[in-house]
């Protein structure tokens, strides 16, 4: 977390952290000869008094480093060795002191430690004595808002961060995403602009009550970063899961493993669209499992936050989305985004939950890959992957009545119903065990080893909506 300066932030502060953020970037023996983004990031928050990434802004925008997103990279460019170097240029302490004109008043907020300390005003941070531990903390930890606790980094994705965390009051467990590069990509809006973007994306998500879909608990987009607060879906995500599955038997997911976890999303996204919500970037990064290996899809229309809209400026980022499950209208750039859209992605899912491989233009259908697939869910697959938007499903409600006529009753129950594991059927150390699962009970079931029964409000109406965040 950014330090605290003693007094108000000065230019003769930001000048000294950034040579020193210059001059740890080229030290070898941190980093080698390639540096890396996220361990940049990781290694120096702590000693900055605003965050790395302000301080990634400014420096790539002026030439100062060069940073590869694709690689997550980052080099000093030789005007950069210049800085760290120590000369005294002009042009540099006058593009510094504009860029973070508006800051110089503001105090950021209060540190976590770090022995990567710059010499400067900034380096001696102590905890106001003011200030109480609050319960189920200890001195030094990082929180947010007094009530959560910011504990190590799960993962990073193009806008942000995401750590474990804890309501030190509930005593519970919680996930906290950092929106830390949102700002970065839309350089070109005010921040206001930005975060009516993000709040109205989070916002949405959070109206969604399903129990396949991550919870919004909390949010706070007056700190800096903004961040959200969510359920902790400790069971990982759909991509580890299926590099996993490569060194199972059969080198898929288990079948009823699989067919459970595509009723799921698709339940998810049926319960979204309704409400006029399109995830618009489906991916397994983004399908996430709980402790009992229940799907829990995360990131409703974050992705739409970074979209280039009509009047506005050219922007240096197009978007996070991974090109391999976006339909083609959304790679030709349109702003007709539809619930036609995450059927495709849902399709290409589809696929590779059942083959365990991403489907290409020449590849054999599903069941030709997987003998356990029903012949007729190559027939759906086809129908929600097809290029042209008006030859496509254009619902999950089509998409779950093709998934019903696929598969046997008896082993997916009546339209409408949900099925929750109580156990992971695959958990991390699963092998040849979780090959092979037990028939769904016709009713809720008492044995703690069967999955739960959930009757589902509608019955599975037909909705069609309208396009949403």
């Amino acid at each position: 977390m950014p330090k605290q300066p003693d007094g108000p932030l000065t230019k003769d502060v930001l000048v000294e952290e950034t040579r020193f953020l210059l001059k740890t970037l080229l030290r070898d023996d941190l980093f080698g000869e390639e540096v890396s983004l996220t361990e940049a990031e990781k290694l120096l928050e702590s000693s900055l008094s605003l965050g790395f990434v302000d301080y990634a802004t400014f420096l790539k925008k002026r030439d100062y480093v060069v940073i590869d997103r694709t690689r997550n990279t980052v080099r000093v460019t030789p005007k950069g060795r210049l800085i760290a170097d120590g000369m005294d240029d002009a042009e540099f302490h006058r593009e510094l002191g504009a860029h973070f004109q508006t800051r110089l008043a503001v105090t950021p907020m209060a540190p976590a430690g770090s022995s990567l300390t710059p010499r400067s005003p900034t380096a001696s941070r102590l905890p106001s004595p003011t200030l109480s531990t609050p319960p189920n903390t200890t001195s030094g930890e990082d929180l947010r808002d007094g009530r959560y606790t910011r504990q190590e980094a799960l993962g990073q994705g193009g806008l942000g961060t995401v750590y474990r965390g804890r309501n030190i009051y509930l005593n519970r467990d919680v996930a906290i995403k950092e929106y830390r590069h949102l700002f970065e990509y839309l350089h070109y809006l005010q921040r206001d602009d930005v975060l009516r973007r993000l709040r109205a994306a989070v916002m949405a998500h959070g109206a969604l009550q399903n129990p396949f879909i991550l919870e919004v608990l909390d949010l706070n987009f007056d700190k800096d970063p903004p961040y959200v607060i969510l359920n902790l879906a400790s069971g990982g995500n759909l991509k580890e899961r299926l590099l996993r599955a490569r060194t199972s038997p059969g080198g898929v997911l288990p079948f009823p493993v699989a067919t459970r976890a595509l009723f799921q999303l698709a339940y998810a996204l049926h319960h979204a669209h309704t409400r006029n919500v399109i995830h618009a970037d489906l991916k397994p990064e983004n399908v996430l499992f709980d402790a009992a290996g229940n799907v829990k899809v995360s990131d409703f229309g974050v992705a739409r936050v970074v979209e280039k809209r009509p009047g506005e400026g050219p922007p240096v980022y197009m978007g996070v989305g991974n090109p391999s499950y976006l339909a083609p209208e959304q790679l030709h750039g349109s702003s007709d985004i539809t619930p036609a859209s995450d059927v495709y992605a849902y399709g290409i899912l589809l696929y590779q939950i059942l083959t365990g491989a991403l489907p290409g233009r020449r590849s054999p259908m599903p069941s030709e890959v997987n003998k356990a697939v029903p012949a007729q869910l190559d027939n759906l697959f086809d129908a929600m992957t097809r290029d042209r938007v008006e030859e496509r499903l254009q619902t999950m409600d089509a998409v779950l009545d093709g998934l019903y006529q696929a598969f046997p009753k008896e082993e997916v129950l009546s339209r409408g119903t949900l099925v929750l594991f109580d156990v992971d059927p695959f958990p991390p150390s699963a092998k040849a065990e979780a090959t092979s699962l037990p028939p769904v009970p016709a009713a809720a079931a008492a044995d703690v080893t069967q999955p739960s029964v959930i009757p589902l409000a509608g019955n599975g109406a037909s909705t069609k909506p309208e396009a949403g965040v």
